[in-house]
């Protein structure tokens, strides 16, 4: 029995294999050799790079840099790295009182053009200057922002707790629009151009979820709903979307599903039962999903034939929170039990394992040689991406649940202390 079933997994093994090698080769022949990963319209596209041994530049214009959230860098900022600036927002009076302690900034920052685009608890959202951290502008939303944004052409998208998804001017924060859902938006904004069933045009389409048991998507010009998917409780996380024939919204959420929904109908394609809340977002790299969730499992999901791939359960019950980061052959995924852990891609088999002084909640951005990741412990970590060995790290005496962003080699992050800080490599 045990040869049968070393057999059987040998011959899964292959078939995955296969059917990624061959997602990735039609991948590079339709995109002309760059980056299977989606983005959106041409966001997060390397400015520069190829030949000539220059230096790639990057935007991250998204919660993980791309739509389909694999949170890998196209950039390699070398660790040890240096403190280059500190944002720290003004306090402003409530009722009349100044508060004692700053508001958290919880939301993660995204960054394009040299601007970086971020919310906070003090329900501000701020633009800042990439190179200096000094304040371009600022928009007072009606409820504290947790969320990520999302930067799509030259609009910048966000939401808040008290409902609102707003839709601001790059350039100058000036509102263009904001749509109200029925409660409140805690999750980020995807984003993927879409031919309309209707008029037949291609159709920009923001993705979002509420607390209103809804994932929404939005005509990203108007903000008037195009669709609206019911689910059966909360969604919390950044949805994932894939490119394609059959474009798909990918979502999980507090009852226990990972939905997979049309980008254009709305239609629900298919659902996996993780069987317990999911916080995050799904990473997705040719087809598979990759998911981590409160139930202590980490789990690979082929979101087109809608089977399991593999599922590690993990004997202590470790609730994670952030959001998976997945590379050609790995899996990277930190937890509550203070430890941030490496899989391997095809089997799910733990390569390695990170210990920090507490909580891991920020999800981890990798480059070439090293893994970046904020600590509840306030650290911010450099880790070897193959090995599992600490490279570096900065104490700021902040927790992070917030999640590192990098673009033309300075990474970005925000503190539950109320300052965003801006790392570059030494």
């Amino acid at each position: 029995m045990e040869s049968c079933a070393s057999l059987l997994l040998m011959k899964m093994t292959i078939h995955r294999q296969m059917k990624w090698v061959l997602a990735v080769a039609l991948a590079i022949l339709v995109t002309g050799c760059d980056d299977p990963a989606s983005e959106v319209g041409g966001n997060g596209q390397p400015k520069k790079g190829g030949g000539g041994g220059e230096k790639v530049q990057q935007d991250w214009p998204l919660f993980r840099r791309d739509a389909q959230m694999q949170g890998v860098s196209k950039e390699d900022l070398l660790a040890p790295l240096k403190l280059l600036w500190e944002f720290h927002p003004e306090q402003k009076q409530v009722d009349g009182k100044k508060r004692k302690r700053p508001y958290p900034i919880k939301a993660t920052a995204v960054i394009k053009e040299g601007l970086v685009y971020v919310g906070s608890e003090q329900s501000r959202f701020f633009c800042l200057d990439l190179s200096d951290g000094k304040l371009r502008w600022e928009y007072q939303s009606q409820g504290p922002i947790t969320g990520p944004a999302a930067v799509i052409g030259e609009q910048v998208y966000f939401g808040c707790q008290y409902g609102f998804l707003y839709a601001l001017d790059c350039k100058t924060g000036k509102e263009l629009w904001k749509f109200e859902a029925d409660d409140k938006i805690e999750g980020g904004v995807n984003a993927l151009e879409v031919k309309d069933e209707k008029s037949g045009e291609m159709q920009m389409r923001l993705f979002f979820g509420s607390y209103d048991n809804h994932l929404y998507a939005l005509d990203a010009a108007t903000g008037k709903v195009v669709w609206k998917y019911e689910t059966d409780n909360y969604l919390v996380g950044t949805p994932s979307v894939v490119a394609g024939e059959q474009a798909a919204v990918i979502v999980g959420g507090c009852d226990g599903l990972l939905h997979v929904i049309s980008a254009q109908s709305g239609k629900e394609l298919r659902n996996f039962d993780v069987g317990a809340y999911i916080p995050n977002s799904a990473a997705v790299r040719d087809g598979i999903a990759y998911v981590s969730h409160f139930g202590g499992e980490v789990g690979a999901y082929d979101v087109t034939a809608g089977e399991e791939v593999w599922k590690v359960v993990d004997e202590k019950g470790v609730e994670f929170y952030a959001s998976p980061a997945v590379t050609k052959d790995r899996v990277y995924v930190g937890g509550r039990d203070k430890a941030l852990r490496c899989l391997d891609r095809v089997d799910g088999k733990e390569l390695w394992r990170f210990s920090t002084r507490r909580a891991v909640d920020s999800s981890a951005v990798v480059c070439d040689s090293a893994l970046y990741v904020g600590g509840m412990d306030g650290r911010l970590y450099a880790v070897d991406p193959k090995s599992g060995e600490e490279l570096w790290s900065y104490e700021l005496g902040a927790k992070f649940s917030a999640s590192p962003a990098i673009s033309r080699g300075v990474l970005v992050i925000s503190g539950e202390d109320g300052v965003v800080y801006a790392f570059a490599s030494e």
